[in-house]
């Protein structure tokens, strides 16, 4: 049996669109044994994956001695013939050189993060579409799978994560077994959260609208009259088990392009994107709706963590019935996933 190392460090989102391609090719090449290696905060989305044999946990915050240490001596061990690099930057790569793979392959430079990067590859693929996680994780699974599938990204929660994500609900005030909106804050620095129009939208609404936080968002101001569920540390599980209760009950998610929704959405939950100063051809889920600013200023897309426009990220001011509908995801074209 061949043994494949997977390597997809981070972002929480990127991961997430990460794994449809993933979950294809097993499907076409069922006798592929995979493994995985991602960073310690991330592994807990790849709980509950039957495609995934092993998860190689990297400590990032131990630097160059963690990776040179345990990680590479853990990827050692898996002895994988071949190495797939999904993310594309000078970490990823290291690590798919580390492992000792004689086989790496990975996105050509213009398809990276860090283009020369792909000097440690001993295979580049050329993608035929933007830089989008999905598209480029397919593009590299078909080198070894010529007839994998599209396939969106599914994250699945045990029913023991269900009940334990429905009582934190109740807790909250809402009722899990009936329609509620969850709405994604994030952090107040961060220019893709969303703003007072879509949270005035959301009060406004038919159903009752529970804040979800993250662990990092102690001084986000929540809208009045909703309902707060706060997360901590280490509860990406529970995020999981979220996803499924919000599906059953036929409630629904609204959040921006960050990692928490992506994760809501790849469990089950029907959700809206809001899309402000990125790019939807390259972060856009393939599942959802993904909308963007009626009348987005000159200054979009734009990467920075920071806004520099004079007023602040007016591109993220608007709520989902003001918002256009952002083109289908490029890499869908022609080729919608199977469920």
């Amino acid at each position: 049996m061949t043994r494949v190392l997977i390597v997809r460090l981070s972002a929480m989102g990127d991961l997430v669109q990460s794994l449809g391609a993933v979950r294809a090719l097993h499907e076409a090449q069922p006798g592929l044994e995979l493994h995985f290696v991602t960073q310690r905060e991330n592994a807990p989305l790849l709980e509950q994956l039957p495609f995934v044999a092993s998860v190689v946990q990297h400590d990032r915050r131990g630097g160059i001695r963690a990776l040179l240490g345990t990680t590479r001596s853990a990827m050692r061990r898996l002895r994988c013939e071949v190495a797939l690099d999904l993310q594309g930057n000078w970490k990823s790569a290291a690590c798919a050189w580390l492992s000792g793979a004689p086989a790496r392959i990975g996105a050509a430079g213009p398809w990276r993060q860090e283009p020369w990067s792909q000097v440690l590859l001993t295979k580049r693929v050329v993608v035929d579409g933007p830089r989008h996680p999905g598209l480029v994780a397919h593009a590299i699974v078909r080198e070894l799978a010529p007839s994998a599938r599209a396939l969106p990204p599914r994250l699945v929660a045990t029913e023991q994560e269900v009940e334990i994500a429905a009582q934190t609900v109740r807790d909250a005030g809402v009722d899990p077994g009936k329609p509620f909106l969850a709405l994604l804050l994030g952090r107040p620095g961060d220019p893709r959260s969303l703003r007072a129009a879509t949270w005035n939208e959301a009060m406004a609404g038919r159903l009752p609208v529970l804040a979800v936080l993250g662990p990092q968002n102690d001084d986000v101001q929540v809208p009045s009259g909703a309902f707060v569920l706060q997360q901590s540390r280490g509860q990406l599980r529970r995020l999981v088990g979220l996803g499924e209760v919000v599906r059953r009950c036929g409630g629904e998610v609204w959040g921006a392009d960050q990692g928490p929704t992506h994760v809501l959405a790849a469990a089950g939950a029907k959700t809206t994107v809001m899309f402000g100063p990125q790019d939807p051809r390259r972060t856009a889920p393939p599942i959802g709706r993904v909308l963007q600013h009626p009348a987005p200023p000159a200054c979009m897309p734009c990467s920075r963590m920071r806004c520099s426009h004079a007023e602040g990220p007016v591109c993220m001011n608007f709520g989902p019935s003001q918002g256009r509908e952002a083109s289908a995801v490029p890499w869908l074209a022609g080729e919608q996933p199977a469920e």
